[in-house]
């Protein structure tokens, strides 16, 4: 296996390894350069629905979805997202977040498939939240330490988050799902959201992952967030989605977090 850093901040590739024959040792470089790079981009796979289950389980236990127009009903652990309502789940995630953050227990890790590419558009972008925190003017550091970000199903986090793993700061924000600050009025929360957005958004901070059949992404949700851009009506894509549980979560090595 070779794992090749592929940004200033964060994020590797991964060549030279078949996903859906793992041993021991890929097993522990995977968990160990999630840790460490908080996002992997591997090449050219060919996973069954049962592989993807399968790799995705040396990270942890996997949350579960709702049938739905468009799922795998066989395989509940799987989030189909796609760009036709009759293939999965359409118009997701179109603003930076990090999945499964609407969760009282946020969800650790999520890692995509590209089952049928577009042949234009469809782009994913993600950003480092450690990256982000650190680079805060150590005025705006102190203001938003303690604050709270209430989410619209009352669900709350730390605005500026510890990795339960690293004991690393990061900014972790939902800018389409927090509705709220606690203690700010909806004016207050509104600015820093603009603020926090552009943040995020800044000039040299994302990695655009530009998709290919046969991709995975692996992304550590506690160190990066991603933002899905808008695919032509006329394009088709599907990407296969898992997520690991907050309850039975593997980390690199010497972190075993079966309560996160």
């Amino acid at each position: 296996m070779k794992i090749s850093a592929m940004h200033t901040s964060f994020g590797a590739r991964v060549e030279e390894v078949d996903l859906a024959s793992l041993t021991q040792t890929d097993i522990g470089l995977l968990r160990a350069a999630l840790l460490k790079h908080g996002l992997l981009a591997i090449r050219n796979q060919a996973l069954s629905p049962v592989d993807q289950v399968r790799m995705s389980e040396i990270f942890g236990d996997l949350e579960t979805f709702p049938p739905g127009e468009g799922q795998l009903a066989e395989f509940p652990q799987i989030f189909r997202v796609a760009s036709r309502p009759s293939n999965g789940h359409t118009n997701v995630g179109r603003y930076w977040h990090s999945d499964g953050s609407f969760r009282a227990r946020a969800t650790p890790i999520s890692i995509w498939y590209l089952v049928a590419r577009p042949a234009d558009g469809g782009e994913t972008l993600f950003t480092d939240l450690r990256e982000a925190y650190r680079t805060l003017p150590d005025d705006r550091k102190t203001s938003i330490y303690d604050l709270v970000t209430l989410h619209r199903n009352g669900v709350e986090h730390a605005l500026v988050m510890r990795h339960p793993a690293t004991r690393d700061p990061s900014l972790y924000f939902n800018v389409g799902l927090t509705s709220g600050i606690a203690g700010y009025t909806n004016e207050e929360f509104m600015a820093l959201r603009r603020d926090l957005n552009d943040h995020l958004s800044r000039a040299g901070a994302s990695y655009v992952h530009h998709w290919l059949e046969g991709d995975v992404v692996i992304a550590d949700n506690f160190r990066v967030a991603h933002c899905a851009t808008p695919i032509p009506g006329d394009q088709h894509r599907i990407l296969d989605r898992t997520t690991i549980r907050a309850d039975g979560v593997y980390w690199g090595e010497g972190y075993l977090l079966a309560d996160a």
